[in-house]
């Protein structure tokens, strides 16, 4: 059987778990599959029986070489849990709110995250007057845009209420804010 050595990621990071012994162990028999999951560099096809990987990177540790001498190992099919985080731009400006509200530097607070953007979206901030603190602009496939909380001189604004719009095309939404330093 050959494995190619994009197949061998998989292999090795559960081989890398095992301590020594029990490694020997579980690899006592006749053969063994791995799905393609991962691709790595280094490695070897197998041959005769064996299988040895040089190195294998995940992003972060590295397995050193394992070789598979006889025996049997196999991985059963199945999901293993992850957490994917697609953040993709909005159609419509209908959900767009920001956070955390209120504001609070003594609760950890350092921005304030306008979310439920479009693609491209420019948030204007402004005093309840109507007095433009900060203008941000937005254009790329996220759904959200960070403000630090300062005016457009690099001043943090003052306590208050504020109001914010959010244009995206032909389309508008608008909300407030407020800020307790």
């Amino acid at each position: 059987m050959k494995l190619k050595s994009a197949s061998c990621c998989l292999l090795a990071a559960a081989l890398a778990a095992l301590p020594p012994a029990l490694r020997a162990a579980a690899m006592s028999g006749g053969s063994f599959t791995v799905p393609l999951v991962f691709s790595v560099s280094g490695g070897a096809p197998s041959a005769g029986g064996a299988f040895s990987i040089s190195a294998v990177s995940m992003g972060g540790p590295v397995a050193p070489s394992a070789a598979l001498t006889g025996g049997s190992f196999s991985l059963a099919a199945g999901g293993a849990p992850a957490v994917v985080i697609i953040e993709a731009a909005n159609a419509t400006l209908g959900a767009a709110h920001c956070y955390p509200v209120p504001f609070k530097p003594s609760a950890g607070h350092t921005r304030i995250t306008f979310t439920g953007l479009t693609r491209q979206a420019r948030v204007r901030v402004y005093t309840v007057s109507g007095e433009l603190v900060r203008t941000l602009e937005k254009n790329d496939g996220g759904e959200t845009l960070d403000w630090d909380v300062r005016n457009s001189r690099g001043q943090n604004v003052a306590s208050g209420v504020y109001v914010f719009t959010v244009k995206s095309g032909g389309e508008s939404a608008t909300g407030k804010l407020m800020v307790i330093w």
